[in-house]
């Protein structure tokens, strides 16, 4: 079962933009309470405390006592939680007052446990794809968490919905989704040159004779080669 926690709210007498701004400046978070068909209530709740609250445990399938003006607690859950689109703060808060003996809709976080011998001996990558799972069961059975042990993994082994067990829980969805996995590595083919046969064999390079030296005296018509000269001086 889920752990529980409490927190102190206040009622909010004005209601709108300037009126949660107000409540922001002294520290204050704008909040909501609603559920089994009552009228839904302004509240206010300490920015800090819901801040350590937020960091303390899974708000989303965490019971919460609620308690305000002097009432007697009663038990909500976080529905929604709006938070600043840049800085570091929260700006609204839904809570959904639950009756213990109706089942309820939660998200359920998956925590991995173990290496799987894929991964360690082969190579794989583990492919966590769900990180959360929504089930329905009553408020008092709430699973804190959902344990997997993925060290008998293999290379091409995966756990989906339909193997997980909860007790006094139905899973929402598809059961043959995919909860993790183990995938083989990922191999870099090295790019092949593709030869156009069409265009048909490269020409062949005919060896150009021996060119002449820039400078080199070159050859007068009619002038006598060495042969000829030495000829001419024996006679």
């Amino acid at each position: 079962m889920a752990k529980s926690a409490m927190i102190q709210a206040l009622p909010r007498d004005r209601t709108g933009k300037g009126a949660a701004r107000s409540a922001r400046r002294e520290g204050r978070i704008p909040a909501v309470l609603y559920g089994h068909g009552e009228d839904s209530l302004p509240l206010a709740i300490d920015a800090h405390s819901f801040g350590r609250l937020l960091h303390e445990v899974s708000v989303e399938n965490t019971l919460l006592d609620l308690a305000f003006d002097g009432q007697a607690p009663m038990k909500v859950l976080v529905r929604e939680v709006q938070r600043h689109p840049y800085r570091n703060a929260i700006l609204h808060v839904d809570f959904f007052h639950v009756s213990m003996q109706e089942k309820i809709t939660v998200s359920v976080p998956v925590v991995l446990e173990g290496t799987p011998v894929g991964v360690r001996l082969n190579g794989g990558i583990l492919d966590h794809a769900m990180r959360d799972v929504e089930v329905v069961c009553l408020p008092n059975e709430i699973p804190e968490s959902i344990e997997i042990d993925v060290s008998s993994l293999a290379i091409g082994d995966a756990v989906r919905v339909s193997d997980l067990n909860i007790p006094n829980a139905q899973f929402v969805g598809d059961p043959d989704r995919t909860v993790v996995s183990v995938v083989p590595p990922t191999v870099m083919e090295e790019p092949t040159v593709e030869v156009d046969e069409a265009a048909g064999p490269e020409p062949e390079v005919i060896a150009k004779g021996k060119e002449e030296e820039p400078g080199a005296p070159t050859k007068k018509e009619g002038a006598p080669t060495k042969k000829e000269g030495a000829a001419k001086e024996k006679k």
